[in-house]
């Protein structure tokens, strides 16, 4: 082995100091201060971080207009500088509709990424003005590239409608004298999307009353995503429960998503003779 050229290996147990041993809390002039300042301004001058954005290099968001706060999707920033170099990013947006979460993605050594959440706020964008062009602009002053920007583009789609047809769905069942009630068939009603085109319906369909859990047995699907124009078939099943007396019984479906018209309702009836 090749050792010419090494020097000796040394390890420091303590260092004294005139104001005591270094591994203690010891006074430093202010001279000593400033020059270990400017040395760390020396290092970040000659060892400088580079701003990379991405995967993705940039977001698309489809948003519902007047909403509100979208679901967060996330970007990502290394530092492909140098090493020793240091990336501190300062994420600055476009527009105040548009928030990130944290504002400075810092401490990034070489080759080390640091993730941040994108959202954007629907609250007052239009669906007349769609699409946004946005961003978000890196800056750190020390960067071999800075600022670099971050495309952000903002689809707004207008409000759904919900519309539910029949507004009644109607069962008849005799009772028996004894023993349980006979089969009863299901029955269905239609849920659709009737808003403008683009626009998207996240519905949920729920007992408004909640007294009917002895005969209404069940409704299927319960949630589901209509695009605008489409349909979606719901199943009504009953089955009074033995011993259920005569009389009419009725329930509200309310079917509801972020719409026009927020939320309708279907009535649910049930005869027994």
């Amino acid at each position: 082995m090749d050792v010419s050229g090494l020097g000796p290996m040394f390890q420091i147990v303590d260092i004294v100091t005139p104001f005591g041993f270094l591994r203690d809390s010891i006074p430093l002039p202010g001279d000593v201060v400033q020059a270990m300042n400017d040395s760390i301004q020396t290092l970040k001058t000659n060892y400088r971080p580079t701003i990379l954005l991405g995967p993705p290099s940039s977001l698309v968001f489809n948003v519902d207009e007047g909403r509100g706060v979208s679901l967060p999707q996330s970007g990502r920033l290394t530092n492909s500088g140098v090493f020793g170099s240091l990336l501190d990013g300062t994420l600055v947006t476009s527009a105040p509709y548009i928030k990130t979460s944290p504002t400075v993605v810092g401490g990034l050594p070489f080759n080390q990424s640091g993730d941040f959440d994108v959202t954007v706020d629907s609250t007052n964008l239009l669906t007349a003005s769609s699409p946004y062009s946005a961003s978000i602009s890196v800056q750190d002053t020390n960067a071999t590239n800075s600022p670099q920007v971050f495309p952000i583009t903002i689809n707004v789609r207008p409000k759904a409608v919900i519309t539910a047809s029949p507004a009644t769905v109607a069962f008849s069942v005799s009772a028996p004298l004894t023993g349980p009630f006979p089969p009863v068939n299901s029955s269905p009603f239609t849920v659709s999307n009737t808003g403008p085109t683009n626009s998207v319906l996240d519905y949920q369909i729920v007992r408004l009353i909640g007294l009917s859990q002895n005969w209404l047995e069940s409704f299927t699907p319960v949630s589901g995503t209509l695009a605008s124009g489409q349909s979606v078939t719901v199943n009504v099943t009953v089955a009074p429960i033995e011993g259920l007396s005569r009389g009419t019984y009725t329930e509200t479906l309310r079917i509801s998503g972020y719409s026009s018209n927020n939320y309708t309702d279907v009535l649910i009836q049930l005869d027994i003779t």
